[in-house]
């Protein structure tokens, strides 16, 4: 004997409940996608501070185990930190450069090799993360280059440096004045700076 059940037949989902559902999932993720964008926002913020103090630490220890600042750096005017200021550096063992010396290899570039994810490409030098982001996008020439860090050194060993204007100006009471530019052209162009020691 077959037992027959009536009104127990199974229903699946409206198409209302279906559309509720997917309009909720998308809110929380545009919630979390908002909130990890900061997160990430405020880590790049985080990592271009550090490396502006560990390349002020650099040159403060530079002059002061060598007693004098190289003679590649131009005095009282803003630098960046190009292959050449990093060889300098990585060189004289106060920063965490690679180098290689491109006339005993068959390599022809400038002699820098990337090193955890700071320094870009050969031709370029220590980007900061907007720049970083740019060259791993594909772009190259001038819109990398513009986020390359950029310095400025106590030229007259009087502890005292003058700030350039466009970050500023006034001064400071430091070896080395270390900054790296915001990604809008507006905040740049008001004297903002993406991240600063001194």
């Amino acid at each position: 004997m077959r037992g027959v059940f009536r009104g127990a037949a199974r229903r699946g989902f409206t198409l209302i409940e279906l559309l509720v559902v997917i309009v909720i999932l998308g809110v929380l993720i545009a919630a979390c996608a908002g909130a990890y964008a900061h997160f990430i926002e405020q880590a790049r913020r985080k990592n271009a501070a550090d490396v502006c103090a560990q390349i002020a630490a650099a040159w403060t220890t530079y002059h002061r185990d060598l007693g004098f600042w190289p003679e590649e750096v131009g005095r009282s005017s803003v630098q960046e930190m190009d292959t050449e200021m990093c060889t300098i550096l990585g060189k004289a063992g106060v920063l965490d450069v690679l180098y290689i010396d491109s006339s005993n290899s068959g390599d022809a570039a400038d002699g820098l090799r990337r090193n955890r994810e700071n320094v870009a490409e050969l031709r370029y030098g220590l980007l900061d993360p907007i720049g970083q982001r740019l060259f791993d996008a594909g772009q190259r020439g001038s819109a990398v280059e513009e986020h390359l860090y950029q310095f400025v050194l106590d030229d007259d060993e009087d502890g005292i440096i003058n700030l350039p204007s466009e970050v500023g100006g006034g001064t400071v009471r430091a070896d080395a004045a270390v900054w790296c530019w915001p990604e809008s052209d507006e905040a740049r162009s008001a004297g903002e700076t993406y991240a600063q020691s001194w």
